[in-house]
């Protein structure tokens, strides 16, 4: 591609070679260092391209073989301005041309954004925006390390970023970080595991604190389970003291959870007509134009749009999107669900119910799930019996000491 372009700006001559030895010429551009290419034979001869300046290196050569050459075509930048040196007009064109591209060339026109899973991209544009890096902004004004020094510190999920600036595209990269981070926090003050929903107990394991119930026992929502007050007895089983700490226990229940939702016994069908309409889009920065004519709104239609932001190679993006409109009418009319769709529908929504758990990790026992006909829509009604960790802390309110009684003064 670069030979290409090369020979066109320097200039070359499509040649017509006769005569009786052709194979001895081309030797002789070989061994002299004279690039040939695209060589064709014809019933007329042979007929090969080679550059301006090499034209003038094959006279003695021409000589030497006996052959006859002839220019059959001229290509090149030199040749086209020879052509056009009177079309003042025309070269003034193309010195606005690069001049406008030359200008367009100063300022940011595209932003690209990869490596972003939790971050979307309208939010990372509408940082930018805060920082005021906009579409149309001069390049030289966008300082690439502060920009990756400020999305660090304003987005603690991503641990490494980088920006560069690439024609008229600035190109942000991150790497979020797998887990979530984990925030330091302080000494946790003294306070009860209590129960955060009802249910029957399977298993416990208490790191800090006194227990409270037993496995097997059941629970009510709010009962404590492991206490953050630590009694201290002496030798004659006399309450000395009392620690309060923190109650630290993972302690897993057999629970119960259900839903209800209701499923209407229609469906919307959307039933195309067979008529469609094409249209072009022009946006010139934040100009819009449309052609698509006649603009009829009394009826349905479903519109796609396909739209591409014009570049000149890979990274010299311009202020200019064109868009192709394509737009299908449509009617809408309700219909009966059949029995297989409503199965299919009641499925479909179990299962989310379903895998909503499973990607909380936990372990499900029984589930079921059963619809019922209510007369103008259906309901389904699900069950699942779990076993999940309950327990959440609750502070140990401050607690008077109880007054001594007199006659235990005086003595």
């Amino acid at each position: 591609m670069k030979e290409k372009i090369s020979n066109q700006i320097r200039g070359c001559l499509r040649l017509r070679l006769t005569g009786a030895a052709p194979e001895r010429f081309f030797n002789l551009c070989r061994t002299n260092r004279i690039e040939v290419w695209d060589l064709q034979c014809k019933k007329s001869g042979y007929e090969f391209s080679v550059g301006l300046k090499d034209f003038y290196r094959i006279r003695p050569y021409v000589r030497k073989a006996g052959v006859r050459v002839r220019i059959a075509g001229r290509r090149g930048l030199p040749f086209f301005l020879q052509r056009n040196r009177r079309r003042k007009g025309y070269a003034a064109g193309i010195l606005v041309f690069f001049g406008i591209l030359f200008f367009m060339s100063r300022f940011l026109w595209a932003i690209s954004v990869t490596g972003n899973y939790t971050i979307s991209d309208d939010s990372f544009l509408h940082y930018l925006d805060s920082q005021e890096i906009r579409y149309g902004i001069l390049k030289h004004k966008v300082d690439c390390d502060a920009l990756e020094e400020n999305i660090r510190s304003s987005f603690p999920e991503i641990i490494w970023v980088s920006a560069r600036i690439s024609g008229t595209q600035l190109l942000i990269r991150v790497k979020e970080n797998d887990g979530v981070p984990v925030k330091e926090h302080e000494e946790p003050e003294p306070s009860d595991l209590v129960a955060d929903m009802p249910g029957t107990v399977t298993r416990m394991i208490v790191r800090q604190g006194r227990p409270q119930v037993r496995i097997g026992d059941q629970v009510e929502t709010g009962q404590i389970l492991v206490s953050g007050r630590i009694p201290i007895y002496d030798d004659s089983e006399k309450l000395v003291k009392e620690n309060q700490v923190c109650a630290d226990a993972d302690i897993y229940a057999r629970t119960f959870s259900g839903y209800q939702e209701k499923l209407s016994k229609f469906r919307t069908v959307r039933a195309y007509s067979g008529r469609e309409r094409q249209g072009l889009g022009l946006r010139l920065g934040p100009v819009d134009f449309v052609w698509m004519l006649p603009w009829d709104t009394e009826y349905n239609w479903q519109t796609m749009v396909t739209e591409r932001q014009l570049c000149l190679f890979d990274d010299f993006y311009f202020p200019v999107w064109i868009s192709r409109i394509q737009k299908k009418e449509y009617i809408l009319y309700e219909q009966f669900l059949t029995n297989e769709e409503v199965l299919a529908k009641k499925e479909n929504i179990h299962q989310e119910k379903l895998q909503n758990f499973l990607k909380k990790g936990v372990p499900i026992i029984e589930n079921n799930v059963k619809i019922q006909d209510k007369g103008s829509y259906y309901e389904i009604q699900g069950e699942f019996v779990l076993e999940q960790k309950i327990g959440t802390r609750q502070r140990i309110l401050y607690e008077p000491p109880e007054p001594v009684a007199e006659n235990e003064n005086q003595q």
